[in-house]
């Protein structure tokens, strides 16, 4: 059952994403080409009801509101199909020629799809109101999502480079299953939506409907055997999409074009992982914190909602702002108990190849790293023979790891990246 997936299973995902605005908000409807909607996917693009009906759903609301600002051309959800999972998606994307030249035509596409990859895995225990899955099939399937969305999207970037995708998340749709098994089946909503986040991020904006509905989702979905929105839920859905389409930008002032981080760091500060001072700043050479680490990987890694127990730092008290996260990653092994934690202090090399390794189960080859600053006793070697085995960090030319160098934010963020491409092609 999905009890007892292992934390490995969680390990697939990671969250980055690239916000691509189609309409800036200083832009007046009379300004902007004529929107040519096509909504793509399963019965949520459709606009299936709690009674199984098809009604308005998110695309139609949204083209609703397009039409509102005289900004709707054309708008089509003949190819949203309930049922439809990932591989129905592409395969129509393939062979159907109506479909192909309604992707050429069109300049705003919608895709909801993945949902159902899980679903058709899944089985229910009606006597004891739960959910059953293998982990090992989640993983792979889960992996097999990803492929299908590159595929996707990469069909729709042949057809019409020009258009702007957006790929819809999802939220919670099991609120009646029991409630012991409710934070497994969170996770797993929030993994499948990292897992489309992360396949998508290159192609496509990702559009986030999880937390407009939150972790009980009873008031959205009124049924309790089906798992389709209400209106209210789907206007959630269009209100996440319109605001997701109309949402700037962020930029760094001192990101300078042509930084050799700046992919990374604005994939960073449009997921918000990174935020920009008062100033504007992001400051890419700047020394990141073990606090902001500790931030940064609780934000981006699928974890339990439960309290945990006070890790007894004594410079991290229950105020500090990051007490959350260094507690939930120490509790995760992540981050090693002693007496202090030193919050400000910048995160070393060696450091960040133990938290990074551990966090994402990182597995090394039998080589020994051959740097004259580490021994094959050393504490961090097994931590550094990952990183380098896998390609995320490397060495200097001088020989050196460089175990107790600071790493910066523009560092961090690469290694990060590197991480994401590895899981990705997994």
């Amino acid at each position: 059952m999905i009890n007892n997936c292992k934390k490995g299973t969680w390990s697939l995902v990671f969250m980055f994403a690239l916000l691509l605005g189609l309409i800036p908000p200083s832009a007046s409807a009379n300004d902007l080409e004529p929107v040519r909607y096509l909504a793509l996917g399963d019965s949520l693009s459709a606009g299936m009801t709690p009674e199984a009906g098809i009604s308005s759903g998110y695309a139609d609301l949204t083209a609703e509101y397009l039409k509102g600002k005289n900004s709707l051309a054309a708008y089509s959800k003949e190819f949203a199909i309930p049922g439809y999972t990932t591989q129905n998606v592409l395969a129509d994307l393939t062979v159907k020629s109506e479909l192909r030249e309604a992707v050429r035509q069109a300049n705003l596409i919608t895709i909801s799809a993945g949902a159902n990859d899980l679903l058709k895995i899944a089985k229910t225990d009606p006597e004891k109101n739960i959910l059953i899955l293998d982990p090992a099939t989640v993983k792979s399937t889960l992996g097999t999502l990803a492929k299908n969305y590159t595929m996707i999207l990469q069909t729709i970037k042949e057809l019409n480079p020009n258009a702007s995708v957006y790929v819809m998340g999802y939220y919670f749709p099991f609120p009646y299953l029991s409630d012991e098994q409710k934070p497994q089946l969170i996770e797993l909503t929030k993994t499948l939506n990292q897992t489309i986040q992360l396949a998508t991020d290159q192609g496509a904006t990702f559009v986030p409907v999880y937390d407009k509905f939150g972790d009980d989702t009873k008031k959205y979905l009124p049924n309790p055997e089906n798992i389709h929105p209400n209106q209210e839920g789907y206007q959630l859905m269009s209100d996440a999409l319109i605001a997701t389409m109309t949402k700037a930008k962020p930029t760094a002032n001192d990101l300078p074009k042509g930084h050799w981080a700046e992919k990374e760091l604005n994939m960073l500060l449009a997921s918000k992982i990174l935020q920009l001072d008062k100033k504007g700043n992001i400051y890419p050479e700047q020394a990141i914190t073990r606090a902001e680490v500790a931030g940064i990987l609780y934000n981006s890694i699928p974890m339990t909602k439960s309290i945990p127990a006070n890790p007894g730092y004594k410079d991290v008290p229950e105020t500090h702002p990051a007490y959350m996260a260094i507690a939930k990653l120490t509790e995760a092994g992540v981050f090693t108990k002693s007496e202090y934690f030193n919050p400000n202090a910048p995160l070393t090399r060696i450091q960040m190849a133990k938290v990074i390794t551990t966090a994402f189960q990182l597995k090394g080859d039998s080589s020994f790293p051959s740097y004259k600053d580490i021994t094959a006793t050393y504490w961090g070697t097994p931590y550094i023979n990952a990183m380098t085995s896998n390609k995320i960090m490397v060495g200097y030319k001088n020989g050196r790891f460089g175990v107790n160098d600071s790493t910066n934010r523009a560092q961090f963020a690469v290694v990060l990246a590197r991480v994401q491409a590895m899981l990705a092609n997994q």
